[in-house]
């Protein structure tokens, strides 16, 4: 996944990177190794746990990937 990809339809903690896109784990809550896949409509680089797929992140954001 291009980490310039803008992921859309996110939860507040998604956008500002606190969350993974794809499953919703609260990293504030939560110590799971995550990854950069992309970034939020303002800008924020936002994160997946290491086990979630990409394929699982473009059906979770709705096709919301641009």
């Amino acid at each position: 996944m291009n980490h310039d990809t803008i992921i859309t339809r996110l939860t507040a903690l998604q956008a500002d990177g606190l969350a993974c896109v794809a499953c919703g784990a609260d990293y504030l809550c939560v110590r799971i190794p995550h990854v950069p896949v992309g970034r939020s409509v303002t800008g924020s680089q936002v994160f997946a746990c290491v086990g979630c797929c990409p394929d699982d992140v473009q059906r979770t954001a709705g096709g919301g990937l641009r």
